[in-house]
């Protein structure tokens, strides 16, 4: 495990070298598997777990975020389990699909080609120009392999750099859910014109989804509050060059929204010096956080606080607004390697830090609750802006994924369990509540674990972080992160088409 801030060089072998990286082809339907524990029964509805699963070898060399996107969907229904992965066909993975090779560039050629992926650059858009690639935009052009979206009684797969996914959703004979991949990009009539985050805030009073989406090119970050009904509205938040590098995750309240801008930028002009790659760490350029509210207005001003240290956020436990501050709790990267080893043994550790921003004097502490390297919190999801007791997160200090998951509370700052994998990685702890319990523990961790030869869902009691079962697949998963859970009413209720 590398100490924070220490990056381990690139020495040519393949950071993405773990089995437990590589694809799957074989699209199923419908297996069933065989439970083996007691799964508790009111564990019904659908688990949906999103990642790249690439159709054809790099151009470069992989990377987590390179390659058609697949979903793994394990159904739970009266006792029964069943499991289903598809191909997302995006237009772009469609037009892969059919073409049979992938020519496109991708986040390892921008992260580690140097001037060849700025001439490569220009060879797509000469491409492009000729007829020889499809002609789709930026934000039409995605792979949409990150994450999934509930909204409105739909399925959307995300990619933060693009347009929503809206999958065509069907049932078998026996009313089990089905998908093939295929969906369409959505613009809802239109309206949408730029890109969507991968981590949509919900408010569940209301139903609105707040998006903070980054145009890198431009550096433009703007929110989008998508209403239930499929009204859209969009303002600009901010313009900067170079942009941050992923405005990836923040915190929705019940008036403001709180977003991370860190020290990792976008610097097309990198490409061309010494490090070859878009992403550069500016040790000069202090993390800081931007405060809007829910209601932001085109041309209303962010507040900003600043931290005293650089640093880089991918993902926040929570925040909510308390004694006159607004507090935050998220894993930081205190350096950043230029070329994105996300998730492997060269990416450096984090401390899980609480951030004090006051809001009378615009000052702002910090303290070190975790020096260990800790990333991808879980929490309940109903409690998302509040003041909430317990973070559960997924421990990467073996190198690669997640080997085990710490429950941690947050009021008494000191660890409440842990529950460890077995020697199986996995991606995310994801919370699902025990019916109409209001107990922010009174529920279950349900992730899906692989090693390269083999794959297990997981469940276990989030309150003892012990297992109750688990549900071998029937073939190998990529290891992959963002996963979302329905419940029965939520997915019976999934509209078809």
């Amino acid at each position: 495990m590398n100490a924070p801030g220490t990056i381990l060089p690139q020495n040519g072998a393949d950071p993405y070298g773990h089995p437990g990286f590589d694809p799957v082809h074989t699209e199923l339907r419908g297996v069933p598997l065989v439970i083996e524990g007691e799964l508790p029964p009111e564990l019904d509805g659908v688990f949906l777990r999103n990642g790249t699963n690439a159709r054809f070898p790099p151009r470069r060399r992989r990377h987590m975020f390179d390659g058609e996107a697949m979903l793994h969907m394990i159904e739970l229904r009266g006792g029964e389990a069943r499991y289903s992965n598809t191909y997302v066909r995006t237009p772009r993975s469609a037009w892969i699909e059919q073409a049979g090779r992938n020519p496109f560039m991708g986040i390892a050629d921008l992260t580690s080609g140097g001037k060849g992926a700025l001439a490569g650059l220009m060879v797509e858009r000469l491409k492009v120009r000729f007829g020889l690639l499809p002609r789709l935009s930026a934000i039409e052009a995605g792979s949409n392999g990150t994450a999934v979206l509930h909204h409105d009684d739909r399925l959307y797969c995300l990619q933060e750099t693009a347009l929503p996914f809206r999958l065509n959703v069907a049932r078998d004979a026996q009313g089990w859910l089905t998908l093939d991949g295929r969906g369409a990009n959505e613009t809802f009539g239109g309206t949408l014109t730029c890109p969507f985050s991968a981590h949509p805030k919900t408010d569940e009073t209301t139903g609105t989804v707040y998006s903070i989406g980054q145009d890198f090119t431009s550096g433009t970050t703007h929110l989008t509050r998508l209403e239930r009904g499929g009204a859209i509205k969009t303002t600009t938040v901010m313009q900067a060059k170079p942009a941050a590098f992923f405005v990836h995750d923040y915190i929705l309240t019940d008036t403001h929204i709180i977003f991370p801008d860190s020290s990792l930028r976008f610097n097309p002009g990198g490409l061309a010096g010494p490090e070859a790659s878009v992403a550069q760490f500016d040790a000069k350029q202090p993390l800081r956080f931007g405060v809007i509210a829910c209601d932001h207005r085109e041309g209303d001003p962010v507040r900003w606080f600043e931290t005293a240290v650089p640093g880089h956020i991918w993902h926040i436990a929570n925040g909510w607004e308390a004694d006159g501050a607004l507090n935050v709790y998220a894993p930081v990267f205190r350096d950043y390697p230029p070329f994105m080893p996300i998730h492997t043994p060269a990416e450096p550790h984090t401390q899980f830090v609480h951030w004090r921003l006051d809001l009378a004097s615009g000052d702002v502490t910090e303290r070190v609750l975790l020096d260990h390297h800790y990333e991808r919190p879980g929490i309940d999801w109903r409690r998302h802006g509040e003041r909430a007791r317990y973070t559960w997160l997924l421990d990467e200090a073996g190198g690669v994924m997640g080997q085990g998951v710490l429950k941690y509370d947050l009021f008494e700052e000191r660890e409440a369990g842990y529950l460890d994998y077995g020697g199986l990685l996995g991606g995310e702890p994801v919370f699902v509540p025990r019916g109409e319990g209001k107990g922010e523990d009174e529920g279950w961790l349900v992730d899906l674990l692989a090693d390269g030869t083999r794959a297990v869902l997981i469940v276990a009691d989030a309150a003892t972080m012990t297992e109750q079962c688990h549900i071998p697949l029937p073939q190998p998963v990529p290891f992959g992160v963002h996963a979302l859970w329905l419940d029965r009413a939520a997915t019976d209720a999934l509209i078809a088409g």
